[in-house]
């Protein structure tokens, strides 16, 4: 029964017993106190059934609206489980990935585990042990993607399950209509719930097989390792005793071809596996080297711009080969930074570097400088061919020898002609390299006709690289100490380029290597031909590995290399902010006026996106998630804003600079008594050039709330004023002639509007004049005056009109004199 129908009983049965009540007068307090108690009673019963039926609707609804939150939950489950499923997990890709991978690795131990050959070479063993690691790296990228899609789908599962054995789904409508529509998305999910729970479990076991076959092959893939690097210690050990480690074998006897094929094969697998798992570093490699590009030549058409490209007293080679000069300079630094790297990858490296250097030195070397250095490339290329052969050959080793022999003539031909040819060797790390060059050489050639072939080949093959090693580092310094001091020529201030106007433009002047610089040199040479022996690697080994540990700091995770990569963001961060900054500033050289950049205050903005950037991306770097950064600048905002109230000032008046731009860079600004040219907008003050040449640092700050007056905000055009005087009966109409012809001669007086010429007043000695004309631009103000007043006095005498000086005539009266009866008076005037 509703509630209608209930309002209507409960007043027909109210109209009823009170006319029953009016006609029955005799009894009127009785009816009614029964009348009452009746009612009384109808009025419970009613609200307990309205009570009840409220009861029963709100429970019904608080079931429809969770079992339809429920049903909409664990079909979104399911729907993303489909998509999951249909996206994909590459089950084929996986398993033929992994089969190569073993196929790869037991080419990789062929010789060296499997079918063991009786003659072991470092350079085998080295190339195995690091493919076998780019292997183990590429292993554990599968295993982690394999993992990832498993906990993925894993999650699904238990969501799904915990869903559906939830009690909702079990309790069943009163109702008719909510009934059916339960039985009706009861069906629908059982059937899609059946059907995903089957594909889902045949995902997570496929999947769980392949971790499962991933991981052994993961075990084997480390006991290889071990055992290869079990041979490379032995083989080390056998080295440093001296004993001879080559014996007549068939593989004495292996062809070229052979040895080729068999080096090519692992050579190939490790170059691509390399550039593979060390993208990302080589990625930024090739960013920096774009960077640097870039850079080189905005300072190249800076120097052209202010006409002094002309005028450098040195060979020009970072700024005629702006890209070759980016790649010298990146591969020489990034080469220390790559973690581990083959040789077949580094001499990839080198042979790049080498033909970058060999186009730069044909202008920078002398002839015979160049050509040493042309023939120690070719050897070196010669050299780098050889070391990619992993196998032991009698030819090869004759060939080393060879090599040796050719490394010990060239040597001594260069220290026998240095003064009959008056080419000394002046440079102190090249006639250094060149001694170790001839003793590594000739050391070779000896443990060669000695059988002892390992130790030989890398003496001969280091021997050469020392001289390659040398030119790179030796020209990589050079060049960024040319760059350095192009860019340091254009922030110099007038006093000092006054002093020495060709100081920075003299690379050879200015190049001063000190022994820190030449100790650098040697630990670098030394790195670079030994990181791969199994000496330097043992050695290094234990400090790698603490500098990547994991360590707690409470619920902070930190390792040294987050640090490191932390602090580097941040440097570079303010390292592109002036980039910025210098690049986009006009050239001060010799006085010549630039054009503006156009960026103006939009360059504050620039500044600060790139800063806030960096520190959140070197705050992400190190494990901190956004949330508790948030938390931190919140929890700092509280002291900042009561402790550096007038940096906050600052800072936010600065952000008011960057987007209503008030000034801008080189505008003609007069603040606080200082006039001069807007140097730079900064982030907390702005500084300003007064023409006494004074550099002004007013605080942002200042700018805003002090009257500030813009020359050359709206229009560069701005108006001059001359005043002059003319002697009294001068032509007046003919003066104002000849000023304005003077006027409308001058190139740089602006036509329109037109100059005015006007007479003011007379003067005490002058009739005077007011002279009014526009400029193209501010900076033209005085050179126009300094012009137009000398036109106007070469005038006035041609045509004999006078410009007067003040004058005043001064009149000396004394008076003496008796004033009585016939007295007598004298004046003197």
């Amino acid at each position: 029964m509703n509630n209608l129908n209930k309002f209507l009983l409960f007043t027909f049965l109210f109209v009823v017993l009170n006319t029953w009540a009016q006609g029955n007068p005799s009894s009127v307090l009785q009816t009614k106190f029964q009348k009452e108690k009746k009612l009384d009673s109808l009025m419970q019963i009613l609200h307990a059934e309205n009570l009840k039926e409220n009861r029963e609707n709100y429970d019904l609804n608080v079931l429809l609206s969770e079992q339809n939150s429920s049903f909409n939950g664990i079909n979104q489950q399911i729907q993303k489980a489909k998509v999951t499923l249909k996206e994909g997990i590459d089950y084929k890709g996986f398993t033929s990935e992994l089969a190569l991978l073993i196929e790869w690795k037991e080419k990789c131990v062929k010789g060296i585990i499997n079918d063991k050959s009786k003659i072991q070479t470092v350079r085998e063993l080295t190339t195995t042990s690091i493919l076998l690691n780019e292997l183990l790296k590429r292993t554990n990228f599968q295993l982690q993607q394999i993992s990832v899609n498993n906990q993925a789908l894993s999650g699904i599962q238990r969501r799904i399950d915990s869903m559906a054995i939830s009690k909702v789904f079990y309790q069943i409508p009163i109702q008719e209509v909510p009934k059916k529509n339960y039985y009706q998305q009861m069906a629908l999910m059982t059937k899609d719930l059946s059907f995903a729970n089957q594909n889902l479990k045949n995902a997570i076991d496929s999947i769980q097989k392949l971790e499962v076959k991933g991981n052994k092959f993961k075990f084997d893939l480390e006991s290889d390792i071990a055992l290869v690097n079990f041979a490379r210690k032995e083989l080390n050990l056998k080295m440093k005793s001296g004993i001879s480690d080559v014996v007549e074998s068939k593989e004495a006897y292996l062809s070229l071809v052979e040895n080729f094929k068999h080096s090519f094969v692992k050579g190939y697998l490790l170059f691509v596996f390399y550039v593979a798992n060390q993208s990302g570093i080589l990625g930024l490699l090739v960013f920096f080297i774009i960077g640097l590009t870039f850079y080189l030549r905005v300072i190249r058409s800076k120097y052209k711009e202010v006409n002094l490209f002309g005028n450098l007293k040195y060979p020009v080679h970072a700024l005629n080969y702006p890209l070759l000069s980016a790649i010298l300079i990146m591969i020489s630094i990034f080469q220390f930074f790559l973690p581990s790297p083959p040789f077949v990858f580094m001499a990839f490296l080198w042979i790049i570097c080498g033909i970058a250097l060999t186009i730069i030195l044909k202008k920078a070397e002398n002839k015979y400088w160049y050509w040493i250095w042309i023939a120690f490339f070719i050897l070196n290329n010669i050299v780098f061919q050889d070391n990619l052969l992993l196998l032991y050959s009698q030819n090869e080793a004759r060939f080393i020898a060879f090599l040796s022999l050719i490394g010990i003539i060239l040597g001594l031909f260069i220290f026998s002609n240095r003064k009959k040819t008056g080419k000394e060797i002046t440079e102190k790390s090249l006639r250094v390299s060149l001694i170790i060059f001839i003793v590594f050489e000739f050391i070779a050639l000896i443990l060669i006709l000695f059988n002892n072939y390992n130790l030989g080949k890398i003496l001969m093959a280091n021997g050469y690289f020392t001289i390659f090693i040398v030119y790179q580092l030796r020209w990589a310094y050079r060049i960024s100490n040319d760059i350095l001091n192009l860019s340091l020529y254009f922030s110099k201030s007038e006093e000092d380029l006054e002093k020495d106007p060709n100081n920075e433009l003299n690379a050879e002047k200015n190049l001063k290597v000190s022994g820190f610089t030449y100790a650098l040199f040697a630990v670098g040479w030394y790195v670079l031909i030994s990181r791969n022996s199994y000496s330097f690697q043992n050695f290094t080994e234990p400090i790698i590995e603490s500098i990547y540990q994991k360590r707690q700091f409470g619920e902070f995770t930190f390792s040294f290399d987050n640090l490191f990569l932390f602090f580097f963001i941040l440097f570079m961060s303010g390292l592109s902010t002036r980039i910025v900054s210098f690049l986009t500033t006009e050239s001060n050289s010799n006085g010549s006026s630039a054009k503006k950049s156009g960026l103006g205050s939009w360059l504050l903005l620039i500044r600060i996106a790139i800063i806030t950037l960096g520190v959140l991306i070197a705050f992400i770097s190190i494990g901190i998630p956004m949330d508790k950064i948030a938390l931190m600048i919140s929890a700092l905002s509280v002291g900042i804003g009561f402790g550096l109230q007038n940096v906050i000032n600052n800072l936010v008046s600065g952000l008011i600079i960057a987007f209503e731009k008030p000034i801008n860079l080189d505008d003609i600004v007069e603040v606080g008594g200082n006039m001069g040219k807007m140097k730079s907008i900064g982030i907390r003050s702005s500084v300003i050039t007064t023409w006494d040449g004074a550099d002004v640092i007013i605080p942002n700050g200042d700018l805003l709330s002090q009257h500030l007056v813009n020359w050359t905000m709206g229009s560069n055009r701005r108006r001059f004023e001359i005043d002059l005087g003319v002697a009294y009966g001068s032509d007046l109409n003919h003066v104002k002639t000849i000023i304005t012809n003077v006027l409308m001669e001058h190139e740089l007086i602006l036509k329109n509007p037109t100059p005015m010429v006007w007479v003011t007043k007379f003067g005490e000695s002058s009739i005077d004049f007011v002279i009014k004309y526009w400029v193209p631009h501010f900076n033209f103000g005085n050179d126009v005056r300094n012009d137009i007043i000398i036109a106007i006095d070469i005038a006035f005498k041609i045509n004999g009109i006078e410009i007067p000086f003040p004058q005043q005539d001064v009149h000396i009266q004394s008076n003496i004199g008796i004033d009585t009866e016939g007295d007598t008076k004298e004046t003197e005037n």
